[in-house]
């Protein structure tokens, strides 16, 4: 495996996965649909594609131009709130573009090794606490647009490995977190949020939805590394990769606001309360360590420093 080919690689996780397969010095191509992100990946080797992976032509072309050994599909509605704002967008991207990229795999180059990246809110809200952790075997419950999408795609998935044999890999990320997230996520909300408080730029005010919801979280670096494991190290099947333990907000909130050393109030802003109908999830990372030895390395508190130093270094700090 020497060519690997990354769909959405100008996005948030796309950007930390080249910099993981780049170590590994793997020849990478990869397919974008926001250019304005794009030009720092430009000094970076890969061959560049433009485009969206729901135009079969354009998307096929780039494949058989570039001829992966192995795919990575990070493209797709990603942000829960935009998925329910525009469902049929969301089908469309994360249903249709799968299924163009499965296509091409299947007709054109059946053994190219591919990562489906699905979700860890495939599981949706567990009956009860003794139904956690989610393991790959956990009953699929999804409780929101973005969470139907991603479950419809990993059946689709299911039936490329059944049917035809082919070397698909079923990714099942939790919430992932780090340095350069976009401020629609929890984490990198409140670390702006604390971080222009910091800069002079807000009044001392974090204003917060609902703060307690219990989640599992993992640094962006341990999912990237968990993605080049799988390519390395497994041929098909579905795992998990997640920290194992469940997190709430109010901890993630708390523990950056000690880290900024600021005095801050907190405030409840109705604009961002959503019902909390999972209070807990967490998922069990067995089965990823069993066959590749992945576990993940990095604590979420150096996780959540990193995010505020990241805003902090966007405000001249």
């Amino acid at each position: 495996m020497e060519k690997i080919f990354i769909t959405g690689i100008e996005g948030f996780v796309g950007q930390y996965l080249v910099e993981e397969l780049q170590k590994s010095r793997y020849e990478l191509g990869g397919f974008y649909f926001h250019s304005a992100t794009i030009n720092h990946l430009k000094k970076c080797g890969a061959k560049l594609y433009p485009g969206d992976v729901v135009d079969k032509e354009t998307f096929w072309c780039a494949l058989g131009d570039f001829r992966p050994d192995a795919i990575v599909h990070l493209a797709g509605i990603a942000f829960v709130p935009q998925a329910n704002s525009d469902p049929m967008n969301a089908w469309r991207v994360n249903l249709m573009g799968t299924l163009n990229l499965l296509e091409w795999v299947r007709l054109q180059k059946p053994d190219t090794k591919t990562i489906i990246v699905s979700s860890g809110e495939v599981y949706g809200a567990p009956n009860s606490a003794e139904n956690l952790p989610f393991t790959e075997n956990s009953p699929l419950n999804p409780a929101n647009i973005y969470a139907s999408t991603k479950t419809s795609l990993d059946f689709a998935s299911k039936q490329y490995i059944s049917l035809w044999k082919l070397p698909v890999i079923i990714a099942r990320p939790f919430n992932h977190i780090g340095p350069g997230q976009s401020q629609n996520f929890v984490t990198s909300a409140f670390a702006n949020q604390i971080a222009r408080i910091i800069a002079g730029k807000q009044e001392p005010i974090v204003r917060v939805g609902n703060l307690s919801a219990a989640r599992d979280f993992s640094d962006v670096r341990d999912v990237v590394r968990a993605y080049r494991f799988l390519l390395e190290k497994v041929d098909s099947g579905i795992f998990n990769i997640c920290s194992g333990r469940a997190v709430t907000i109010q901890e993630i909130l708390d523990t950056i606001i000690g880290f900024s050393g600021v005095d801050v109030k907190i405030e409840i802003d109705p604009n961002k309360l959503r019902p909390v109908d999972v209070p807990i999830v967490y998922g069990s990372y067995d089965k990823i360590k069993k066959f590749t030895g992945w576990h993940p390395k990095i604590p979420i508190g150096q996780s959540l420093s990193d995010i505020l130093h990241w805003w902090m270094e966007k405000y001249g700090f």
